[in-house]
């Protein structure tokens, strides 16, 4: 299906902006119209587009620049976050079948142990896969539940119910020298990551090298050789070298 000239005119032109199809850098601008720069910026929006201004010394092309780089590097973040959050509730559910049967969201036991967030995620996720008529079995349920499920699930309320003697099972590579607290912590800072890249927030006041260093050590604390794996495919810190 053949586009319109000035259609094909304006893609080429944003390829050569957006590196989309190249591999470009940032600073090899081509020249977009001012309507097309004002329709892009309308569509940005003023209060969104604020911060990479600021960022930028109010240099709208290089506030260009910085807006795709952040959104290139949010999509560098998605692999090691993955790898982490599909590491985390495995080891989460396998805790949770130990102490309460493998069928554990059935378990009334531990409905009436969970916070009012973790009941209403819980009971969303099973009525959910029921009005699709699916299977209901664990690994539909644990695939179903937010993030933010497995990151309630370490809180202190959990412990010593779950966590007393599960800790060690779930995460046998977790350090001797640290406790629950610290796992908790690390876990809610890649959930506040996970949620600004989710939100298309900006990254640019953010160390990112440390945030994806702190993403490392938690999947090591998960699965060692999960990192071995992952690392080579992440682009993270490629990416933050090239912040325009």
């Amino acid at each position: 299906m053949r586009g319109c000239p000035r259609a094909l005119s304006v893609r080429r032109r944003l390829q050569a902006v957006t590196g989309i199809g190249s591999h470009g850098q940032y600073n090899h601008m081509a020249a977009l119209k001012q309507h097309e720069t004002d329709a892009i910026l309308t569509a940005i929006s003023a209060d969104r587009f604020k911060t990479y201004l600021i960022a930028s010394g109010y240099d709208q092309e290089r506030a260009l620049q910085l807006y795709l780089w952040n959104a290139r590097l949010g999509e560098a973040f998605h692999v090691p976050i993955q790898a982490v959050e599909v590491g985390l509730r495995n080891s989460i559910n396998l805790a949770l079948s130990n102490v309460y049967t493998p069928n554990w969201w059935e378990c009334k036991n531990l409905y009436d142990l969970l916070d009012e967030e973790r009941k209403a995620d819980l009971s969303t996720v099973l009525k959910r896969i029921r009005n699709r008529n699916q299977e209901l079995y664990t690994g539909q349920v644990v695939a179903g539940l937010s993030f933010g499920f497995w990151v309630g699930i370490l809180d202190g309320r959990y412990n010593p119910p779950i966590w007393g003697g599960q800790l060690r099972t779930a995460f046998p590579f977790f350090p001797s020298s640290r406790g629950r607290k610290s796992l908790h912590s690390r876990v809610r800072d890649v959930a506040t990551l996970r949620n600004r890249i989710s939100h298309h927030e900006p990254l640019i006041g953010r160390d990112s090298l440390t945030d994806f260093s702190n993403l490392m050590t938690l999947l090591e604390w998960i699965c060692p050789a999960k990192v071995i794996w992952i690392k080579p495919h992440c682009r993270v810190p490629q990416i933050v070298r090239e912040r325009p």
